[in-house]
């Protein structure tokens, strides 16, 4: 559980202050899910919700008596010390949401409705997490999306959870053809199925499973830098960045804008195999790709009859979001609900007309490799996870303490870009044998004021890369335009710098297609 109370604490401070004037409102959700087609001859799509139901209560039943976290909510949320409480039962019914949308890329609009949906922590009726099923008439596939409030798990458990899900959805359907072979059987509704959370402990949280705790130079760094130094002479030390168009405070109302795209299956593969062809990762691929459509799209501009380009000196952070389940020791099991993750941060990031693709992606990629395998690096991202003990607890001070990091935040956040990345995940290897076929995955991560004024999410789910980008609509002067325009060239630049017969790829290139735009 990532941070234990101390980050169930964070929050509910934060949601004392948002009930009351809406102005520190971080509904900080997560929403993790597959789309799935149904290939079975013997079985139909639901067409209401109390068929849904009929559908989930049994796989869902058997994820809530398996993983404890699924059962708890917050208590004494308005204190400063609030704790989790195990539910002593769940009504599915109240759990499961059902809507539907003409064609996939509407699902953007779908995500965008769950990231401005918090979790009340008043309610202690209901869990922190819903599932949201989306039927997309078009195709008459469907989404099943796992959406929870990030104090409960990460991205990696929500992927987690969701696989077993859909491997809970075939067992079930495979055990219901085997039934109708062996004859009629009478069937229970479902409809006010309650389940009874199991007693089983809670998941040890990551600092009773690693030493997290920071050093003294860690400590005088960081209290230097968010708690001494006056804001202005932050600003005036530190060099300029771009994240956003506009200053983000905390008297902006939260509102997370969406946008998306899909790799079709082999312009998935050309981006692996690029990434093998250059010895490097997909993440470093799609780093770059990102990093030089911000370039075009927010600091160049096409001049003068000879449509000469002028780009500006702004510097671009990174911030990359790492699980540390594989690099603790003993290891966090990948269907361990619970939050295990950390970050590396890339600085000074400059784009010039010249600026190679290949040799930009190198450098990432070697700086998360020393970041992620040395026992310097791993421990730098475990004392920044040991800072979270440090913060204020006393009532209010949590968004005193916000307020005063927006401040001194040059453009008001913390990074230009994050990329958050789930890797492979809902793998069928023998997806024709199943009665629930996984078509693509999404995976998406509210906007947010103290993170990337962009953050970027991936997941490859059957050989389909999808990516959903997600910023607070005050980010951008344009709103969505904006927004969209990135994704559109980020796409764009991937697909042309991952061409097989392409050496070289540079900056001027990528910028080439807009100037010829204008």
């Amino acid at each position: 559980m990532k941070h234990s109370l101390q980050f169930v604490r964070e929050i509910a401070n934060l949601e004392r202050y948002s009930l009351a004037r809406a102005n520190a409102g971080l509904y900080y959700n997560v929403i993790v899910g597959p789309r799935l087609q149904l290939q079975a001859h013997s079985q139909q799509i639901p067409h209401d919700p109390s068929q849904w139901i009929k559908l989930l209560t049994r796989p869902l039943t058997w994820l809530i008596q398996k993983h404890p976290s699924l059962s708890v909510v917050v208590g004494e949320h308005l204190s400063t010390k609030p704790t989790f409480l195990r539910m002593r039962s769940i009504d599915i019914s109240r759990i499961i949401r059902v809507t539907s949308i003409q064609h996939p890329s509407e699902i953007a609009n779908v995500v965008e409705q769950e990231h401005a949906r918090p979790f009340d922590f008043l309610d202690v009726e209901v869990p922190l997490w819903r599932m949201v099923v989306v039927h997309v008439q078009d195709d008459d596939s469907f989404f099943l999306l796992y959406v929870f409030q990030h104090v409960i798990g990460d991205g990696r458990s929500g992927m987690a959870l969701t696989e077993q899900l859909v491997q809970r959805l075939n067992v079930e359907a495979a055990e219901e053809a085997e039934a109708l072979l062996a004859g009629p059987t009478e069937s229970v509704s479902p409809l006010s199925t309650v389940v009874i959370p199991p007693e089983d402990p809670l998941p040890l949280p990551l600092e009773m499973r690693v030493n997290c705790s920071p050093s003294w130079s860690t400590l005088v760094k960081e209290a230097t830098m968010s708690l001494l130094l006056p804001g202005f002479v932050k600003k005036a030390i530190e060099k300029k960045y771009w994240s956003g168009e506009v200053d983000a405070t905390l008297e902006v109302p939260h509102e997370t804008q969406a946008g998306m795209w899909f790799l079709t299956p082999e312009e998935t593969s050309r981006v692996t195999r690029a990434a093998k062809a250059h010895s490097t990762t997909v993440q470093s691929i799609l780093y770059t790709a990102s990093v030089f459509a911000a370039k075009a799209v927010f600091l160049s501009t096409v001049e003068g009859e000879r449509n000469q380009v002028s780009t500006t000196k702004d510097e671009f952070v990174y911030a990359t979001p790492v699980s540390l389940r594989p690099l603790i020791s003993p290891s966090v099991a990948r269907h361990d609900q619970g939050g295990y993750v950390s970050e590396v941060t890339t600085r000074g990031i400059r784009v010039e007309l010249d600026t190679e693709f290949w040799e930009m992606t190198a450098a990432y990629r070697k700086q998360v490799i020393e970041s992620t395998t040395t026992a310097k690096g791993v421990r730098g991202m475990l004392e920044h996870v040991g800072l979270l003990d440090h913060l204020p607890t006393h009532q209010g001070a949590w968004e005193e303490f916000l307020r005063g990091l927006v401040t001194k935040e040059q453009h008001g956040r913390g990074s230009t870009l994050m990329l958050s990345n789930l890797g492979k995940a809902w793998e069928q290897e023998q997806p024709s044998s199943v009665a629930f076929r996984v078509q693509d995955g999404i995976f998406s991560q509210s906007g947010s004021i103290i993170s990337g004024a962009v953050t970027l999410n991936a997941a490859t789910a059957n050989g389909v890369l999808s990516m959903i980008g997600t910023w607070q609509k005050a980010t951008f002067t344009m709103g969505r335009e904006r927004g969209e325009q990135f994704l559109t060239e980020f796409k764009r630049i991937l697909l042309e710098a991952t061409e097989s017969e392409r050496i070289s790829y540079r900056f001027q290139d990528a910028f080439h297609h807009i100037t010829q735009m204008q």
